[in-house]
């Protein structure tokens, strides 16, 4: 009878350390669905090419995903696309430059500081990221940071949207 029982304890112990998720962020802010929100990419801390653009394409869905309808992101326009990074002081210009030419009310940008899967036998994905959200004029409203170490089988999209689910939900809902 005992055995069973350590057994089942050991197990539930291993399963709670699988998939965890922790997050951070401004507490009791609540802002509109209603508004025009406007996306920016994500800087890129990572060694995972284009980590960045997959955060800010996430973003940009789970906004749809918790009911905002007016969601823009930003477009690089010179076909640099490819190899894109948010961080360079060039790109900062021409985004902030787009976002005043939007009349937003929410700019969403962030860091993600890791997005890759973790070297072992089962290769677990994990994901680490920062969102600001600030208004039209640039004064901070929310800030919040998340991280998530997910299952073996889990992709890393599936683990970066859980991730800026978890930051966004909370000032939507």
């Amino acid at each position: 009878m005992k055995l069973p029982l350590l057994a089942l304890c050991v197990g539930l112990v291993m399963l709670t350390g699988c998939g965890t998720t922790h997050v951070r962020g401004s507490q009791d802010v609540q802002l509109s669905r209603d508004a025009h929100w406007l996306v920016l990419p994500m800087v890129n801390r990572t060694t995972t090419p284009q980590a960045g653009l997959r955060a800010q394409a996430i973003t940009e869905a789970v906004l749809a995903q918790h009911g905002v309808s007016q969601v823009e992101s930003y477009r690089q326009q010179d076909g640099d696309g490819l190899l894109f990074e948010a961080a360079s002081e060039a790109s900062q210009r021409a985004m902030t430059q787009w976002a005043s030419q939007r009349d937003g009310d929410y700019v969403v940008s962030g860091v993600v500081h890791e997005w890759r899967y973790k070297t072992g036998v089962d290769g677990e994905p994990a994901v680490g990221v920062m969102l600001e959200i600030r208004d039209g004029k640039g004064a901070l409203l929310y800030s919040g940071t998340g991280s998530r170490a997910g299952w073996a089988r889990q992709s890393l999209g599936e683990t970066g949207q859980r991730v800026i689910d978890k930051l966004l939900a909370p000032v939507l809902d």
